[in-house]
């Protein structure tokens, strides 16, 4: 108990403690609560080690991401764990407060109960001052008096078997009253230990409780933000598409201008070669298929966000040689916002390939030119959209893109 105090001590000297100095922190686990308070706690604090100053991090998320997407994705990340963190600690608190009602029950039992003991004792105390008083009037038993003064052997004997009942109920009343008192002693010693305890809990409640508070105004203000960042994404989510439809709506211009003169050099013939010889398989980062980025292609049939990743993404060192996968007229887009620094070569027959966030094109390279199968075209980047060097291949047959690693054999 003396223990459970000192816990008590200090947990009052946390709540006093200025709040401006205080983060999400951690809480004592007493093993001696209730086992669902217990491992409520422990759950809790679980998740405190990931969280010490969500506050913090969300303004390190909005002053030193720049971002957007990298943005969306931390604030998501730190939503969820908020999410768990809060849970953990409702969790905590009505567990707790279970455990306060529960003894509060007991206390409420306690103390009916010593009520019933108290107004026993009271009883027996009046009626051990009675004997007490009467004793003191006329004085203990003398049994010569009663020898002298019986008048027979029958008189004698029942005066003294009266004589010694009084003297055993007597001790039995001072040795009842003695149970009863440390009776009592104990009773109060529960309840002090009882009371004890829901302050305890009470206080861990209230600690725990505005540790939830500053979270969920945290998180209030993440959502705040998210919402923002999702207006600018959809802006620029616009924007990417529009240059995709402009982009798009260029190359099938220029088909109609340059896919009998690809056909005539051999171009179109469906046969493709990989893209970048000194990188193989290996180095696909991902792959064509539904998407989780936000400014991919959308497309109803994926999953949410409905997006699409319309190729192949290959990752290997900065400004690795690209080739042509097969012979064609080049098209050059340099600059765009999501492809960066784009080249697509229209092949004939309904082919073309799409090269998108290269570091720059070969040199002398200019739209219109022919390339054969193989040539160097350009290099690999990291340029528009991009979070790390890599080329984004596609192959389209009529405009509409397909897996490439159909023809690859990826």
């Amino acid at each position: 108990m003396k223990r459970r105090f000192t816990l008590a001590a200090f947990v009052a000297a946390l709540a006093w403690f200025p709040q401006s100095a205080q983060n999400v922190s951690a809480v004592y686990c007493y093993p001696g609560d209730p086992p669902a308070v217990y491992q409520a706690c422990l759950v809790y604090n679980q998740g405190i080690g990931q969280q010490v100053n969500n506050q913090n991090q969300l303004n390190t998320i909005q002053h030193q991401i720049k971002d957007t997407i990298a943005q969306i994705n931390a604030i998501d990340a730190m939503i969820g764990s908020l999410n768990r963190q809060i849970a953990a600690q409702k969790a905590l608190i009505q567990q707790t407060q279970q455990a306060i009602d529960e003894l509060s029950r007991k206390i409420r039992f306690g103390e009916a109960a010593m009520i019933r003991l108290q107004a026993r004792a009271t009883i027996r105390d009046q009626l051990l001052n009675q004997r007490l008083r009467y004793l003191d009037s006329h004085g203990t038993v003398n049994y010569i008096q009663l020898v002298l003064t019986s008048s027979s052997m029958n008189q004698l004997l029942n005066r003294l078997v009266g004589a010694q009942e009084v003297t055993q109920s007597d001790n039995r009343l001072i040795a009842d009253l003695q149970v009863e008192h440390v009776e009592m002693n104990d009773a109060n010693m529960i309840l002090d230990g009882q009371r004890a305890d829901v302050m305890t809990l009470l206080q861990q409640q209230r600690a725990v409780q505005a540790d939830m508070e500053k979270n969920l105004a945290t998180q209030a203000a993440a959502l705040v933000f998210e919402q923002q960042l999702q207006v600018q994404l959809k802006a620029k989510y616009d924007e990417v598409q529009a240059e995709r439809a402009a982009i798009d709506a260029q190359v099938a211009k220029l088909y109609l201008e340059y896919a009998k003169q690809a056909e005539k050099v051999g171009g179109g013939t469906g046969v493709f070669e990989w893209p970048e010889p000194a990188c193989g398989y290996s180095c696909i980062t991902q792959g064509f298929g539904c998407s989780t980025f936000y400014l991919e292609i959308y497309d109803p049939s994926c999953p949410y966000p409905h997006k699409i990743h319309t190729g192949l993404d290959i990752a290997g060192p900065y400004h690795t040689n690209i080739v042509a996968a097969d012979t064609g007229v080049v098209y050059l887009y340099p600059n765009s916002i999501g492809y960066g620094n784009l080249l697509v070569i229209i092949h004939g027959h309904g082919y073309s390939t799409y090269y998108g966030h290269t570091a720059g094109y070969a040199p002398g390279l200019r739209t219109g030119m022919v390339v054969p199968r193989g040539t160097t075209v350009a290099f690999e980047g990291s340029t528009g959209w991009s979070t790390g060097p890599h080329l984004h291949f596609e192959i389209r047959v009529n405009g509409l893109y397909k897996d490439p690693c159909i023809w690859l054999g990826c």
